[in-house]
């Protein structure tokens, strides 16, 4: 029975492949007469494909207005796919963990649980990028100003400073600044890049960079002064945050252990004693249990999320 679901699987994810490719577009001019005036390199039937279905998942995500991840998320988090390409990636992923789970482990709840993973393990890793590369992004933040007013002190306009300070500083903030002076050189200004800039980082201190930036553009003074005073407040802000985070690792610590306990003692008994385990899925008893301890799983995550989360 297991061996016939697993091939149903398989079966079934041809299928949807062969729906994906079957729109693939038809020459309307013929090979010979185009390679009469040029060299043209002919794709493989692999490329033609695989641009059919990138497509179509395109396509698809685009009428449904649904994306798992954003290209500026995937950009953040160094992984140089197109968005379609890894949800491609996620799906044969999930078909693959469901076939194993379905014919290895020997059970379908569980072929089901692994294959619904996949995109949670996925979404939880690009999160997880782009979560560093944002608290390198705060980071380098108060040097960065540094930089920025002693480029100001020795008589430097505000875009030339950006540029040095881009040129000099390590990633991440050293692409974003460069990517502000791009921008600015093109003629958009300058405020409205700073601006795109702490919302891609999710960074309030940046956002206070330049919001001081604009009012000294308003109202005149010192900008290397406010920068230097933006540096220190933000440079304390950090060191509170530290400690705080300091303080609340323990915390932490015990929530992810209590979250990870049950999933892993009820994958450990899945796998040794699957017949008792199935007990919990035949019997109405059973499924009253389950459905009550997943809620209580859940508010129990949420409780002590809230708990241990600390917001600046």
């Amino acid at each position: 029975m297991l061996v016939v679901v697993a091939s149903l699987l398989i079966v079934g994810a041809l299928s949807s492949l062969w729906i994906a490719i079957a729109g693939t577009p038809v020459r309307r001019v013929d090979r010979q007469r185009v390679a009469d005036y040029a060299v043209i390199e002919q794709p493989t039937v692999l490329n033609r494909v695989a641009t059919a279905v990138e497509a179509k998942v395109d396509t698809a995500m685009k009428q449904s207005n649904r994306r798992l991840f954003t290209a500026e998320e995937l950009a953040l988090a160094g992984i140089a796919v197109p968005v379609p390409n890894l949800v491609i990636l996620m799906a044969c992923g999930a078909v693959v963990a469901a076939a194993v789970g379905t014919v290895l482990l020997g059970s379908l709840i569980v072929g089901f649980l692994l294959a619904a993973a996949v995109p949670v393990v996925t979404k939880m890793f690009v999160h997880w990028r782009t979560g560093r590369v944002r608290r390198k992004f705060s980071d380098q933040l108060p040097g960065v100003l540094q930089m920025m007013a002693a480029s100001l002190r020795a008589g430097h306009s505000l875009p030339r400073a950006l540029d040095a300070v881009a040129k000099e500083a390590e990633a991440p903030i050293g692409p974003e600044l460069a990517r502000v002076v791009n921008e600015t050189r093109v003629g958009r200004d300058m405020l409205i890049s700073l601006d795109d800039v702490a919302m891609r980082m999710q960074s309030e201190d940046f956002r206070w960079v330049g919001a001081a930036i604009g009012a000294q553009r308003e109202t005149g003074g010192n900008l290397n002064e406010i920068l230097d005073q933006v540096a220190s407040t933000i440079r304390d802000r950090q060191h509170v945050r530290q400690q705080v985070t300091a303080l609340a690792a323990e915390g932490k610590l015990s929530a992810v252990i209590l979250m990870l306990l049950p999933v892993g003692v009820g994958g450990y008994y899945t796998i040794i004693s699957a017949e008792q385990m199935t007990t919990f899925i035949d019997s109405g008893i059973g499924k009253i249990l389950l459905l009550a301890s997943a809620l209580m799983y859940v508010l129990g995550g949420l409780w002590m999320r809230s708990i241990v989360r600390i917001e600046f």
